[in-house]
């Protein structure tokens, strides 16, 4: 058994081929939402198109040692609506329509948490690895979910996240800098040995322990230039990308690195 054909391809043509939750074109797969061996049927409703990573992850079930909530069907249809919504909206985006205008909110909040210390000063300069890796995370958490926190921790501004930006070409240069950002975390993280200093803080360590470790890996990373430039050109690039967004909406560009 499997699904209708011709439903199939009219649920592709209403989600705009986007996975429904991660928003990635074109690289879809239809997912049953309730599997067959838990009782799930091929009937259209049952249907959502996923990309191959969250389709796995929606498959994934609950296990001792999960610290993630697995899927339900009721959120799994929610995101299938949300997507056929979004590409509703697109088909009448103008500059003059309300979809427009909620676009360009969302933007210049991304940019706004874009606008900081951390996209602007140039790694070989960074003061704390610590604060520069909160940083980031923060900003992708930002353009992930709309939640804007402080330093500490607490919640300064909320949005929405990128995947609700409903004109796809600007959706597509948000997810590209989220991809920025984390390649720039992961590479960081891993030049510096970042996860091993978080181990060793959690399991039995101090803040002291924390700056001591920092200080033992910056003789060794802060003055390597070939790393340096690699993560100045990334957040550079993330930048320029979102500059890109705000001259087609008429607003200021965020200075890049270079005019600092």
């Amino acid at each position: 058994m499997a699904f209708n054909q011709q439903e199939v391809e009219r649920l592709l043509v209403d989600t705009g081929r986007r996975c429904c939750l991660c928003g990635i074109l074109h690289k879809v797969q239809v997912h049953h939402i309730v599997a067959h061996a838990e009782g799930g049927t091929d009937d259209i409703d049952n249907a959502i198109p996923l990309c191959p990573n969250c389709h796995d992850e929606a498959h994934g079930q609950y296990a001792p040692g999960r610290t993630t909530r697995s899927y339900t069907p009721a959120e799994l249809k929610l995101h299938r609506e949300r997507t056929i919504g979004l590409v509703h909206k697109e088909a009448d985006w103008t500059p003059v329509s309300p979809a427009f205008q909620e676009d360009k909110e969302l933007v210049l909040f991304y940019a706004q948490c874009l606008d900081r210390p951390a996209f602007r000063t140039h790694f070989h300069q960074e003061m704390s690895f610590s604060a520069f890796d909160r940083a980031m995370e923060d900003t992708l958490l930002a353009l992930n979910t709309g939640y804007w926190r402080t330093r500490d921790g607490a919640v300064i501004g909320r949005a929405k996240g990128k995947s609700c930006v409903v004109h796809s070409e600007w959706r597509d240069k948000l997810d590209h800098i989220a991809m920025l950002i984390t390649s720039v975390r992961e590479k960081f993280q891993e030049a510096v040995g970042f996860n091993g200093m978080l181990y060793h803080l959690r399991y039995g360590g101090t803040h002291r322990m924390m700056r001591k470790m920092e200080e033992e890996v910056e003789g060794r990373f802060r003055n390597d230039s070939a790393i340096g430039e690699w993560m100045d050109d990334k957040r550079n690039e993330a930048i320029i990308l979102i500059n890109s967004i705000l001259k087609e909406i008429g607003e200021q560009s965020l200075r890049t690195m270079d005019e600092w």
